[in-house]
């Protein structure tokens, strides 16, 4: 046996607890994960029972049966106990679950196909501070979030009136609300409400960042 191999093996286990609604799920999970002998299972338990588990010992993640959408709910309450905890779902049937998850705390996705080896999969890298993820999911992920960009660069200015986006346009130039209120024969006081309006329809946090979306937008058409 090379050093490598010593080194493993003198590593402690990681410590995983088993959480869903469904006993026959998790005590399987449980039982194979225990066969492949490189994770030590702290316990499998209901939704209920996991965020008392996590207060009785450290745990290092937690595999989440996320089969029903309801799972995402216990993790925030999982996190308030154990912020660090790696959270691996697994039983993720596309990319909206996947969305949900992730927007919830999840670290790792294994899908509706996945295997007992996947999950393992997932933990370890998990640890490691990667997120394990389907290739298919991966894509479908990715789409989604593109899709998204697109929607937002190319729809949200339409949303703005005539006169806002001339003042977009010359808050995006530098102008001060009095530059523009003098430009437009307008009171400064209409110039702010109109910036106001801005940023709330662009979702944006501040007038500095009109320009940068102006920018973006003109690229985009």
């Amino acid at each position: 046996m090379n050093d490598l191999s010593n080194v493993a093996l003198s590593q402690p286990l990681l410590k995983v607890l088993i959480v869903s609604d469904v006993l026959l799920f998790r005590e399987g999970i449980g039982a194979k994960l225990a066969q492949l002998g490189d994770l030590c299972i702290v316990g499998s338990v209901s939704p209920a029972e996991a965020e008392g588990h996590l207060r009785n010992g450290r745990v290092d993640a937690v595999i989440l049966d996320a089969s029903r959408r309801r799972a995402f709910a216990h993790v925030s309450a999982l996190r308030g106990v154990q912020p660090d905890i790696r959270i691996i779902a697994f039983g993720i049937g596309g990319h909206q679950d996947a969305l949900a998850g992730a927007e919830a705390g999840v670290c790792a996705f294994v899908g509706e196909n996945g295997s007992v080896n996947d999950i393992r999969d997932a933990v370890r890298m998990a640890a490691r501070g990667e997120s394990y993820c389907p290739p298919k999911l991966t894509a479908c992920l990715i789409d989604h979030i593109a899709s998204m960009a697109r929607h937002i660069v190319v729809a949200t200015p339409s949303r703005l009136t005539e006169r806002e986006r001339e003042v977009a346009s010359m808050v995006g130039d530098g102008l001060s609300n009095k530059e523009i209120a003098g430009m437009l024969r307008i009171s400064p006081a209409t110039v702010k409400n109109h910036v106001h309006n801005i940023l709330d329809k662009l979702d944006l946090p501040s007038r500095s960042a009109i320009g940068g979306r102006l920018e973006v937008t003109a690229r985009a058409a």
